[in-house]
């Protein structure tokens, strides 16, 4: 047998030193003594001179079989996650408009858009055709904009035909939002009531600092107030639910963070996760980092599991994945969310009015697909649970580094500590569930 080369360790306290398998994404926490042995030690001396820490780190997948290719067996678990065939992830863009004016906002706002009585059939019909050439066990119907609520005449119409259709065919249905929350409302969580629902809904800091950022373009409102009410309705209304609070942090919003957690303490913790993200605006080497050590503790001491540059991402970006389409509202066809602006130049495909069936460029698909992963990715100790970085960002940065850990403003030690803390939390939150 043979240590397996995607694990690494850390001295978190005097004698006590953290390793962890990336590989199987499992810890291990050994004396100074036994860590020595281990680091000093071949597999096989290790079996003859301590069979109990041998059996251990077998058990853990530290040690592994000779013939064992680690990378290969992350590159085809990544193959697989965008391969996979079972749910179809559809991404629809009701808007590029929004009702509020936030100052870090990437997209180009278009105002009055909306989805048009076409690009609505298109995406129906997308759902028919898709599924008889891929039957899909789930069908994730995701909004986005813009703010979707914005057109939610457009957003009941494809939830009424998707709902009928997946009654019909015995297919799981999520409806999905990203959204700020503020056209929320009580007739809205009444009709949403009735499907699985995921949200993600977002708030700049506490009331003064969200209500700064996140300004009403018509008229007056307490956009913080309005986003927390929105919580409350969704956590004591809509029963299947999954919601994500994103915390769009600069270093003030930071210092926010007990009149957050307060404010969202009512939430139930099995049904919710916090998304702790920087401002693109915000240098990486300027985050206050005691700041963000501490907001992300006080997160874990009031029990919300906090997605910071999450690890392991459990599944590859859904951009990433063949069985996801995203429709724009004026019907152009695209992969990622992300991008600034959703014009023919960044189009990936087009729609066949008749049939919904699209036609990908086949040109820019093949990029989009092929393993563009460098060297230094692959080698690196944290590659099975980071699983390398997207090829849209490769394809847009052709001749620099890029890194995860770059972007988190965290110490690697710093990191493998909240990973810890993290998959203790899930362990208590879900292990009676």
């Amino acid at each position: 047998m043979k240590k397996n080369k995607y694990q690494h360790f850390e001295e978190i306290c005097p004698d006590i030193f953290l390793h962890y398998n990336a590989l199987s994404n499992n810890f291990l926490l050994l004396s100074k003594g036994k860590h020595s042995i281990y680091e000093n030690s071949t597999a096989q001396e290790l079996e003859k001179n301590d069979e109990k820490l041998f059996q251990l780190l077998v058990l853990n997948k530290f040690l592994v079989e000779d013939n064992m290719d680690e990378t290969l067996l992350t590159l085809q678990a990544k193959e697989q996650m965008i391969q996979n065939k079972e749910l179809y992830n559809v991404f629809i863009n009701t808007t590029l408009d929004c009702n509020l004016n936030c100052w870090y906002c990437y997209e180009n706002r278009i105002e009055n858009s909306k989805l048009s009585i076409e690009t609505i059939d298109i995406i129906k019909k997308n759902i028919n055709r898709h599924y008889q050439s891929c039957p899909y066990k789930t069908l994730k119907v995701s909004f986005f904009g813009g703010e979707p609520f914005m057109d939610f005449n457009g957003i009941q119409t494809i939830l009424n035909f998707a709902k009928e259709f997946c009654e019909q065919k015995d297919i799981e249905l999520i409806a999905d939002f990203t959204t700020n929350a503020t056209l929320i409302t009580k007739e809205i969580i009444d009709y949403l009531k009735q499907f699985r629902c995921h949200f993600q809904i977002t708030l700049d800091g506490g009331r003064d600092t969200h209500n700064r950022i996140k300004k009403c373009r018509f008229g007056e409102m307490d956009t913080y107030q309005k986003a927390i009410d929105t919580l409350q309705w969704i956590d004591t209304e809509i029963s299947k639910r999954w919601i994500a609070v994103r915390i769009n942090f600069d270093n003030h919003t930071l210092r926010c963070i007990d009149e957050i957690i307060h404010d969202i303490s009512f939430l139930d913790r099995t049904k919710c996760y916090v998304i702790v993200k920087k401002v693109w605006q915000l240098e990486t080497g300027k985050v206050d980092r005691e700041a963000l050590m501490s907001a992300i503790q006080k997160l874990f001491d009031n029990r919300f599991l906090v997605d910071y540059y999450l690890m392991p991402k459990g599944c590859v970006c859904f951009a990433e994945r063949k069985n996801e389409t995203l429709f724009n509202y004026d019907g152009k066809i695209f992969k990622c969310t992300t991008i600034s602006t959703f014009d023919d130049k960044n189009k990936l495909g087009n729609a066949d009015m008749k049939t919904g069936e699209i036609h990908w460029d086949t040109k820019k698909m093949e990029d989009w697909y092929r393993d563009m992963q460098p060297d230094y990715c692959k080698s690196c100790h944290w590659f099975p649970v980071c699983l390398g970085i997207c090829n849209r960002q490769i394809m847009a940065h052709p001749n620099e580094k890029i890194c995860t850990f770059d972007a988190c403003s965290l110490t690697q030690k710093e990191y493998l500590m909240y990973l810890f803390k993290y998959n203790q939390l899930k362990y208590e939150i879900y292990e009676n569930q």
